[in-house]
């Protein structure tokens, strides 16, 4: 996901997957996202990654009134470690927890009718094991659809390898490519991928993926 337009198509329940490189490029990303969210009067969730949240507030354009926003609980950002490590370490159980939780509040309060979320993964407050983090984004596609909500998952390809990525178009339903949402045809269901990786394998090198994932990171 670059280029910093809003996913064109993305539909409730969506899991997306997306890159970016650095903090500027991420900006370019996260903040049209939540604004083009908070406009259509969407719930918003943003959890970042090495950065303060009152920043991301403030570089929304002034006359959204973000903060005034920010205080009626339309928006909530928040550090990735506040989000992720409640418990001291990085656990998917405790990730989607906190994730339903959050939901389940936007849900109830009656306010809103979709949830959006965008989370930012830059390795810097947040350092997960690998298998634990890819088994959340597989975990997740079970969950998403039980709410009106798109989550939108970032990585910073400064800081995620190749094989990385190739295992993250593995765990997403579909990725953002050119600020368009194009359906992936290397998503393994949940119980299918979680196979692969409790074998230690991450199954064969389908025909294509590694074309698919320079494309996603181009």
């Amino acid at each position: 996901m670059r280029g910093g337009a809003q996913p064109a198509g993305a539909l409730p329940g969506d899991h997306l997957c997306g890159v970016y490189r650095g903090p500027r490029e991420r900006d370019r990303v996260v903040l049209p996202f939540l604004e083009a969210a908070l406009r259509r009067g969407d719930k918003c969730i943003c959890v970042i990654d090495a950065a303060d949240p009152a920043e991301v507030i403030g570089a929304l354009p002034p006359d959204l009134d973000a903060r005034a926003r920010a205080d009626a609980k339309q928006l909530d950002v928040v550090r990735a470690a506040d989000m992720y490590l409640r418990s001291g370490r990085f656990t998917w159980p405790e990730v989607i927890g906190v994730w339903k939780s959050a939901i389940s509040e936007a849900m109830y309060d009656g306010r809103f009718d979709a949830v959006c979320g965008i989370e930012t993964w830059s390795g810097h407050e947040v350092v997960p094991d690998m298998d634990e983090l890819l088994t959340l984004e597989s975990e997740f596609n079970r969950y998403l659809p039980l709410f009106p909500q798109v989550i939108v998952c970032l990585y910073d390809i400064e800081r995620f390898d190749g094989a990385m990525v190739v295992n993250l178009l593995r765990t997403h339903r579909k990725v953002v490519m050119g600020g368009l949402v194009v359906e992936n045809p290397y998503f393994l269901p949940p119980d299918e991928f979680l196979a692969l990786t409790r074998t230690g394998q991450v199954g064969p090198m389908e025909e294509g993926l590694q074309e698919f994932a320079a494309g996603v990171a181009s």
